[in-house]
């Protein structure tokens, strides 16, 4: 439920800390959720992908094995008959169910023709828990110093002057122009968001964050959903409420101003307090935002463990399991997307070239293996860039892989000069860097050419499609690097002024650095 008005006014007056959250790129080791072995595994069922066989019809509905009507209901009937129990079914949406079983019940649901791939859920560790980067030092915590409150007299966020970021994009020149609107949704697929910062606070409007409307997505963990909350407008640990904050945090007068101040924030939790998400989690959430029609998602989840075969960065065609979770999500995105979403997400940490990829070892990687959800057909994903525009040292790139480039941060453990300041749960503040940093940045770009260029329906509700949003996106971006398409920075850096006024003529920034890869 939306806070009320009075809840919104006594959280808007907490005294806010200042916080310095002291993270370098994170580094994310991958754990793979295994099903149980031998006798625990029949007494023992866990969470299992389903991808049901079929297509997708003209009229946008999963038509299972060609003949929906006859087959849909055969494939249930298989799923309950082998003892298993279905506990989402999107099989309407995108045939996919996500089912709990024994890899008993499993073998016996994969054995059927109506079925195209089935595999025991997994999860990746995509952010340092809270206590582990208090502990490793990536993120440190300072003694509370006051903000100073908002007020009718305020003309600016205290801490906007020390948003590089939003000056790289030219974001406050095109908030006069355009600053968002309510009607357009931007839904945050992460650990959740604190819906209730004093940043997302407006004494006379409430809160941006649509808490009523946020979904907890995190199926199948042990010790029941959420591990820890399954309130999505609680964050797990601090990951969403920092991505949240660089898309939309409000011009109140207090702490930061976001890309797009004015949207709605719906948070759709993914991720658990420790900071492992989930295949079933992100399909959940990707699914959801097309039932809901969200306009714009951001997906800031990736794995950049270099450890290949031990790591999930690239899911492979190969591998029964990561198939079954790619063949999910590209049919997730493909329905989003019909449904008006324009899909935005982080390429990743490990400086790989993702057009030709490499192991530790230097060796080639199959190229049926690709980095999901940034990879996946349809989402436009994002390179980080630091202050000077240059590609951060860690940021994924690739000819057909990076869509666009957005400041995500390339500085040091504490220099929030270099690094990203955002928000933070508890009414704090903290500086990160990460791609994950970099697609926030692209998200509300992408919901301010919502608001300045989409149409009005019957419902009060303003669309654009997802084609116009990314051309609009990539057109108005200002041309760094090489001339034109390059693999570093793909069409360039996003500039939200020429987003709003719809200005895709040519233009470049001779003083941004060349990619590395390429410079003389």
């Amino acid at each position: 439920m939306r806070p009320s008005l009075a809840a919104a006014r006594r959280h808007a007056t907490l005294p806010l800390g200042l916080t310095a959250a002291l993270i370098a790129a994170l580094t994310l080791a991958l754990t793979i959720a295994l099903p149980p072995t031998g006798a625990e595994a029949t007494s023992q069922p866990v969470g299992h992908i389903v991808v049901l066989d079929g297509s997708v019809a003209t009229d946008g509905t999963f038509q299972v094995a060609g003949n929906d009507s006859l087959n849909l209901s055969a494939a249930r009937q298989v799923i309950e008959s082998s003892g298993a129990t279905i506990e989402v079914d999107l099989a309407d949406q995108i045939g996919v169910l996500l089912v709990r079983a024994t890899p008993e019940m499993a073998a016996v649901i994969a054995g059927s023709t109506l079925v195209e791939d089935a595999a025991p859920d997994f999860a990746w560790k995509a952010f340092s828990s809270r206590d582990e980067a208090l502990a490793s030092g990536e993120l440190t915590l300072l003694d509370p110093e006051r903000v100073p409150d908002g007020g009718p007299e305020t003309t600016a966020d205290p801490l906007e002057s020390l948003q590089w970021d939003m000056e790289q994009i030219r974001a406050p020149l095109a908030h006069e122009i355009q600053s968002g609107g309510r009607s357009v949704d931007v839904g945050i697929l992460d650990s959740g968001i604190d819906g209730f910062h004093p940043d997302f606070i407006v004494d006379t409007g409430g809160t941006n964050v649509d808490c009523a409307r946020g979904r907890n997505s995190v199926i199948f963990m042990p010790g029941g959903p959420g591990v820890g909350t399954p309130d999505p407008c609680i964050d797990n640990q601090f990951h969403g409420t920092h991505v949240a904050g660089t898309v939309a945090a409000q011009a109140n007068g207090i702490g930061v101003v976001g890309v797009a101040p004015n949207v709605t924030l719906v948070p759709v939790k993914v991720c658990d307090t420790s900071g492992y998400c989930y295949a079933s989690g992100v399909v959940d959430g990707i699914t959801y935002a097309g039932d809901q029609q969200f306009d714009v998602i951001n997906m800031s989840f990736f794995v950049d463990d270099n450890e290949f075969q031990e790591s999930t960065e690239f899911k492979c065609q190969s591998d029964a399991t990561q198939r079954a979770f790619r063949h999910a999500v590209e049919r997730a995105i493909q329905y989003a997307r019909q449904q008006g979403v324009t899909p935005v997400a982080a390429l990743g940490n490990s400086d790989q070239d993702l057009a030709h990829p490499v192991d530790d070892d230097g060796q080639p990687i199959s190229n049926e293996c690709e980095v999901v959800p940034a990879e996946t057909q349809g989402v436009i994903g994002t390179v980080s860039l630091g202050r000077q525009s240059e590609k951060a040292r860690y940021s994924n790139y690739g000819a057909g892989q990076a869509d666009i480039s957005a400041p995500g941060g390339n500085g040091t453990t504490g220099d929030c000069t270099t690094t990203i300041l955002s928000t933070l749960p508890g009414g704090l503040y903290g500086c990160i860097q990460g791609t994950s940093m970099a697609s926030p940045h692209a998200a509300g770009v992408a919901a301010l050419i919502v608001s300045q260029f989409g149409k009005l329906g019957a419902d009060g509700d303003v669309k654009l499609s997802p084609t116009k949003v990314e051309a609009l996106l990539q057109g108005s971006a200002i041309d760094i690097g090489l001339s034109g398409y390059d693999e570093c920075f793909g069409n360039g850096r996003i500039d939200a002024l020429r987003a709003v006024t719809g200005d895709t003529s040519g233009l470049a920034d001779s003083t941004a650095p060349h990619c590395p890869e390429y410079a003389e």
